[in-house]
C-alpha cells in the first residue's frame, strides 16, 4: 500500500537567470566580467520514501506521521537563494520483504549475554553535578547485535520500491520480536565505528569517559546511513547515546527531551493503547519525532551553510608536540594524522575545490611565541593543565593565524592547530571539549594519554577523525545535533558526537556538493544570458553556436543535478563556462588569428621532430594550434601544447620511403576565427642520370663549337680573296 502526500511531483531543476558578477575562467582564457544585477533562486523539488516494514498499518497515520516534517527549507548562498521543496511518500513494505530482511538479519547478527553497553543514568547524572568525581557509566548488556553495514548493503541491493531520482529512502523497522518482554534481552546494530589513525575498532566514548573506568564500550545504533541515499531507523533497537546525550545535555525532569530518547517504540506500546484515537496520535507523533532528526539534520540540515564556492582550499596544520624534554619525541606523535588522509577526507567531501594541505609537526620548546600564547591562556591545578578553550582560540586567531595564512591566493584557508600534553583539559562554556572550529580555523587538545592504551604504548586513536570535525566547522558545517535533536548522530558523518568513521558521509558529500553547484549554476548561466543580451538582432554564427553549445551543457547538467550525479554535472557545468567564454570573444573578434613562425628542429623529418609554431590572436587569445601531418596522402592529426612561450608538438619519424611531406597548421581562437598555413616538409623530385646529360651536352658542345670554326674559317677566306 502506497500512500502519496499532495506537493510537487515532476522532479526538476529551475534556475531563474539573471546577471551575476565575475565568472571562473577556464584554462588559457582570460576573465570575463560581466555586471551584478538580480540575485537568481534554485528551486529543487526532492523527494523523500518512507517505507515502514513490520508495522501494523491500522496504527499508522500518515497525516500525523508527516504533520512535523518540513515541507520546504530556504538557504542563502553569496551569488544564488537556494529553495527546497520537499514531498514525501509513505509505502509499507509486503510481508515478503519483511520476512527476506528478517532471516538476513539472523544470518548477521551475534547473540549473548554481554556484548551489548547498558548506560547507568543515575552514575551519569551524579558524574554531571560532580564532574571532578569519574563515575563508571557503561556495563554490559545482553542482547542480539545485528551488522549494519551489511543490512545497509542488502536494502541498497533490494529496495522494494525505486528510489527518487532527488531525494532520500527513509526505512522505519518495527523488530520489536527481537526482544524480551522485560527488555533483559535487546537487540541493537552495529555501524563499526573505527579510528582512521590507529585502524582500532572504537571502544571507548568521549574525554570525560576515555578512561579505563569505561573501556569496552560498545557502539549500538538504533539507526544508521550515510554510504549512499539512504537512512535506516529502526525503533524497537536499545541504544545507550540518545538517552546519554538528553542526560549530558538536558535537566531533570527532562520535559524538553524526546520521548524515544529515553524508551524504545516496544517500551511506548507497552504502556499506552494504540487502537484508541489517542494512542495512535502518541505512536505517530513519536514516529514523527525520531524521523525529524534524520530529515533536518542529515537530509535537509539547517545547521549547515552553503559550501564556499571556490576553486581553491587550503588546510594548514600545525602539530605541537608538548613534552619532548619529558620523553615524548615528535616523531613518536606522527601517526597521530597525516597531510595525506586530511586531503582525501576533503576531496571526498568537495571533490572540485584543489585541496593543499600542510601538517607540521613541531617542538613546542622551538617556538617561544606558541609556548608563551599556551602558558597565558592556561593553569596548572593540581597537576593537570585547565585550557581556556575560548580565550587561547581567539587569541590564536587574533595574533597567529594571520603568520600563517591568508597571504597566499586560496578560495578558502582554514588555519588547524593540535597541542598534545600529558594531562591537559579544555574547557568551553562550564564544560569540556577536545577541540573547537570555525571562521577558518581549528583548535584541538587533545591530552597525550588519551592516545594510548592504558599501556602508554598501543595506539588507540589519533586526531584526524576530530581534524575533519573541525575543519567541516570552520568551512561552513554545522552538527548532525542541537539540544533535543540527537538521533542525526547516527549516520556515519563526522559532525555528530556519538562514534568515528573514517571520512564523510554521503548527506555531507551531497551537501556541499549541491550548494557549490547551484552557486556555479547561477554564475555561469547569469553571465552567459547577461552578455548574450548585448548580441543585438543579428548574432554572428560564431556566437551563437557557443550560446547554443552552453546551453545545451546546462540542460544536461539539470538532468544530471536531478539524479544527484555531482561529478557528471560539474563537468557539465565546466564546459558551459568554457562555451560561456567562447560566446564572449565570438561577439567582439571577428578577425583571424595570425601564424608569425613555423620552426621544424630537427630539420629531417625522418628523425624524431618538433613542431614550434608561433601566433597571436587578435581580438582574443590563441586557443589551440592543431597539425595535420600529410605523408604522401596519408593525414595524421596532432594538438601543440604551449610552453608559455611558443606551441610545441612532438611528432614521430615519417617514413624513409615518403616522396611528398606536407603540414598543415591551424590556429584557433577562442572567438573561434582560424588561420591556417601549409609548408612542405620534403619533396623527393624525380632526377636523370648523369652520364648521359654529360655527353648530350658535350656532343652539343662539339657542333656549337665546329660550326663556329666553319663559320671563322669561310670569312677569312673572303676576306682573302
Amino acid at each position: 500500500m502506497s500512500t502519496r502526500v499532495p506537493g510537487v511531483l515532476i522532479l526538476l531543476f529551475l534556475l531563474c537567470i539573471q546577471p551575476m558578477a565575475q565568472a571562473t575562467p577556464v584554462p588559457n582564457a582570460p576573465p570575463v566580467v560581466s555586471p551584478a544585477l538580480t540575485t537568481p533562486t534554485a528551486i529543487h523539488h526532492w523527494s523523500v520514501d518512507i517505507i515502514l516494514l513490520n508495522f501494523d498499518e491500522s496504527i499508522i497515520d500518515t497525516n500525523t506521521l508527516l504533520a512535523s516534517l518540513p515541507l520546504s527549507r530556504d538557504y542563502d548562498a553569496p551569488n544564488v537563494d537556494i529553495h527546497y521543496d520537499i514531498e514525501y511518500r509513505v509505502t509499507f513494505a509486503p510481508s515478503s520483504f519483511t520476512a527476506s530482511l528478517r532471516q538476513f538479519m539472523l544470518d548477521h547478527s551475534v547473540s549473548g549475554p554481554d556484548i551489548g553497553t547498558e548506560l547507568n543514568v543515575t552514575a551519569l547524572e551524579y558524574q554531571k553535578a560532580h564532574p571532578d568525581e569519574p563515575q563508571r557509566i557503561f556495563y554490559p548488556g545482553a542482547g542480539r547485535c545485528i551488522d549494519g553495514n551489511a543490512v545497509e548493503e542488502w536494502l541498497l541491493d533490494n529496495p522494494p520500491v525505486d528510489p527518487p531520482a532527488l531525494g532520500y529512502v527513509l526505512y522505519l523497522l518495527n523488530f520489536s520480536e527481537f526482544d524480551a518482554s522485560d527488555h533483559s534481552f535487546e537487540h541493537w546494530y552495529d555501524y563499526h565505528p573505527v579510528d582512521p589513525d590507529s585502524g582500532r575498532p572504537q571502544d571507548f566514548f568521549r574525554l570525560e569517559w576515555d578512561n579505563d573506568l569505561n573501556s569496552g564500550v560498545k557502539f549500538e545504533y538504533a539507526g544508521f546511513g550515510g554510504e549512499d541515499n539512504m537512512f535506516v531507523l529502526d525503533p524497537t533497537a536499545d541504544q545507550w547515546y540518545l538517552r546519554w546525550a538528553a542526560t549530558w545535555w538536558g535537566e531533570p525532569p527532562y520535559s524538553d527531551q524526546p520521548e524515544y530518547a529515553f524508551k524504545d517504540l516496544d517500551t511506548l506500546l507497552q504502556e499506552i493503547d494504540a487502537t484508541t484515537s489517542e494512542g495512535m496520535t502518541r505512536v505517530n507523533l513519536y514516529l514523527a519525532q525520531y524521523m525529524n532528526d534524520v530529515v533536518s539534520y542529515l537530509f535537509f540540515p539547517t545547521a549547515h551553510a552553503p559550501i564556499k564556492y571556490v576553486e581553491t582550499g587550503r588546510l594548514k596544520s600545525l602539530v605541537f608536540c608538548m613534552d619532548v624534554k619529558e620523553g615524548i619525541s615528535v616523531d613518536s606523535l606522527r601517526w597521530v594524522t597525516n597531510a595525506a588522509m586530511q586531503r582525501d577526507h576533503l576531496e571526498e567531501l568537495i571533490p572540485f575545490i584543489n585541496w593543499t594541505v600542510e601538517v607540521d609537526f613541531l617542538d613546542i620548546d622551538d617556538y617561544p611565541d606558541w609556548m608563551a600564547l599556551f602558558d597565558r591562556n592556561s593553569d596548572v591545578i593540581y597537576g593537570k593543565t585547565i585550557v581556556d578553550g575560548a580565550a587561547m582560540f581567539g587569541d590564536i586567531y587574533d595574533n597567529m593565524r594571520p603568520l600563517y595564512v591568508g597571504g597566499e591566493d586560496y578560495g578558502v584557508e582554514v588555519f588547524g592547530v593540535v597541542f598534545i600534553k600529558k594531562n591537559m583539559v579544555m574547557t568551553y562554556a562550564g564544560r569540556t571539549f577536545t577541540g573547537l572550529g570555525g571562521g577558518g580555523q581549528t583548535v584541538i587538545w587533545k591530552s597525550w594519554e588519551r592516545y594510548y592504551l592504558s599501556d602508554g604504548v598501543t595506539r588507540k586513536a589519533g586526531v584526524s577523525v576530530i581534524q575533519l570535525h573541525e575543519t567541516m566547522h570552520a568551512i561552513g558545517f554545522g552538527h548532525t545535533w542541537e539540544y533535543g535533536h540527537y538521533a542525526g548522530d547516527f549516520s556515519s558523518s563526522p559532525m555528530g558526537y556519538f562514534a568515528f568513521h573514517n571520512g564523510t558521509s554521503s548527506f555531507d558529500q551531497n551537501w556541499a556538493q549541491s550548494t557549490y553547484l547551484d552557486q556555479m549554476a547561477a554564475e555561469v548561466s547569469s553571465e552567459l544570458e547577461n552578455e548574450w543580451s548585448t548580441v543585438g538582432q543579428t548574432p554572428s554564427p560564431r556566437a551563437a553556436l557557443a550560446h547554443k553549445r552552453a546551453l545545451e551543457m546546462i540542460d544536461e547538467f539539470v538532468q544530471q543535478f536531478d539524479n544527484m550525479n555531482w561529478s557528471a554535472a560539474h563537468d557539465l557545468l565546466m564546459r558551459a563556462q568554457y562555451w560561456k567564454t567562447k560566446m564572449h570573444y565570438a561577439i567582439i573578434d571577428n578577425e583571424a588569428p595570425r601564424i608569425l613562425n613555423v620552426t621544424v628542429s630537427p630539420d629531417n623529418v625522418f628523425d624524431v621532430f618538433d613542431i614550434m609554431v608561433t601566433a597571436s590572436g587578435t581580438g582574443s587569445p590563441v586557443e589551440r594550434v592543431h597539425l595535420a601531418l600529410d605523408v604522401d596522402g596519408s593525414t595524421a592529426d596532432y594538438d601543440c601544447e604551449y610552453n608559455g612561450h611558443v606551441w610545441v608538438a612532438h611528432l614521430p619519424p615519417v617514413n624513409t620511403e615518403a616522396s611528398l611531406v606536407r603540414l598543415t597548421v591551424t590556429v584557433s581562437d577562442w572567438g573561434m576565427n582560424n588561420a591556417s598555413q601549409t609548408i612542405t616538409l620534403f619533396e623527393d623530385k624525380p632526377t636523370h642520370e648523369p652520364y648521359p646529360m654529360v655527353i648530350a651536352v658535350t656532343a652539343v658542345t662539339l657542333v656549337t663549337v665546329m660550326a663556329v670554326v666553319v663559320v671563322l674559317l669561310w670569312h677569312r677566306r673572303r676576306a682573302g680573296l
